[in-house]
Parts: C-alpha cells; sequence; structure tokens
C-alpha cells in the first residue's frame, strides 16, 4: 500500500509571483492613461484654427486684408490693374472675364487670343467666385450676392443684391490654407481677403 504525500505549496513564491504581476498590470494601467492623456492634448479641437501657446519666430504666413464697414459695399469699375493671380475664368463673344480672388474682376479683349488686351477692371471687396448668364455677372461680394449689367463696358452697373447670404465665419482664416496665420482684429474692419506675408510668432494657425 503506497502512501501519497501532500504536494508542496510554496506559498511565498506564489504570493511573489502574484504580487509582481499585480504589479506589472498597475503599471500598464498608468502608462495607458499617461499615453491617452497626452494624446487628447495633442489633439486639435473643433475650432477651425487653434492659437500657439509658444514662439515660432519669423515665418511664413497669410495676414488678412482689411477693409472698413462703409466700404467693402463699394463696387468700382476702373481702368486695368496689373493682375497678381488668377482664378476662374469665363468667356463671352470675344471677351475674358477673369475673377481675381478678393479682388474683383479683370476684363480683356480676347479678339486675338494670342495677345490679349486689358480693357476694364471690377473692384469687388472680398470676391471669390463669379459666374455669368446673359449679360449678367453674378459675384459674391463679402456676405452679399451682386448682380451687374455688363452689356455696356462703358456703363457697367450693379443691378440687385441679395443680402447676408454668405456667412462672415468664412472670413475668420484663410480658405484651403494649411499653415500660420495672423489673427483677425476686428477693430481693424472686416476682411475682404487675404495675402502672403512674413509673421513674426504668429498667435494662429489651422
Amino acid at each position: 500500500m503506497h502512501a501519497f504525500s501532500q504536494p508542496e505549496t510554496h506559498t511565498g513564491a506564489s504570493y511573489f509571483i502574484y504580487s509582481s504581476s499585480e504589479k506589472l498590470k498597475q503599471m500598464k494601467k498608468i502608462i495607458l492613461l499617461v499615453f491617452v492623456a497626452i494624446s487628447f492634448l495633442a489633439c486639435p479641437l473643433e475650432s477651425p484654427f487653434d492659437n500657439q501657446i509658444f514662439d515660432v519666430g519669423e515665418v511664413e504666413g497669410m495676414k488678412p486684408i482689411y477693409a472698413s464697414l462703409s466700404d467693402w459695399q463699394e463696387i468700382l469699375v476702373t481702368d486695368p490693374v496689373v493682375m497678381e493671380k488668377f482664378g476662374k475664368i469665363y468667356y463671352k463673344g470675344g471677351l475674358l472675364f477673369v475673377n481675381e480672388r478678393y479682388k474683383g474682376v479683370h476684363i480683356f479683349d480676347n479678339t486675338d487670343p494670342s495677345d490679349p488686351v486689358k480693357l476694364k477692371f471690377i473692384q469687388i471687396p472680398a470676391n471669390k467666385d463669379i459666374a455669368i448668364k446673359g449679360n449678367r455677372l453674378y459675384a459674391d461680394n463679402y456676405t452679399d450676392l451682386v448682380t451687374l449689367d455688363i452689356s455696356d463696358l462703358e456703363n457697367i452697373s450693379v443691378v440687385s443684391r441679395v443680402k447676408d447670404i454668405y456667412p462672415k465665419a468664412a472670413q475668420a482664416y484663410p480658405e484651403a490654407y494649411e499653415g500660420y496665420f495672423e489673427c483677425v482684429d476686428e477693430t481693424m474692419g472686416i476682411v475682404v481677403g487675404w495675402e502672403e506675408a512674413t509673421l513674426n510668432n504668429p498667435d494662429c494657425w489651422k
């Protein structure tokens, strides 16, 4: 008849392994919480731009172009001006209507496509887009939509204005742009456009 002995329990060693395992789990939890906290702070909020909390020195970016509250609705037809950047182009009856964002519309005689001739410039503050139908040119002017009669280039005139159909918030930061920009200062007037500039420690970026 064989006698069976009780198995060795090694209580002290088991407790040591269990204790070490629990400490390791706690450390992992702490590390995970720290990682989550850092990730949360690093992620941008829903705001369209974030303020800088450190100096970045001199950088290239964008700055607002301002107009007074009394000037932005003033649409002027002038002699040709230098076009720096062109946008949407419309062709109508031998004429080219070329939009320059934030500034207005350049008109060219395109009878000879190899040598377009500058004719007029329609100054439309904060203008970004245009459309033409018949003898009517439609353009955004800050928050408004204006319609111009272009049947006579010597007598271009505004025939209607629909107010407040574009949001003012769209002027708070440059569209389709990522990088540093000068924060809008509402005491300077309204923002009718943006231009490239060298900035010194800008507070805003997106």
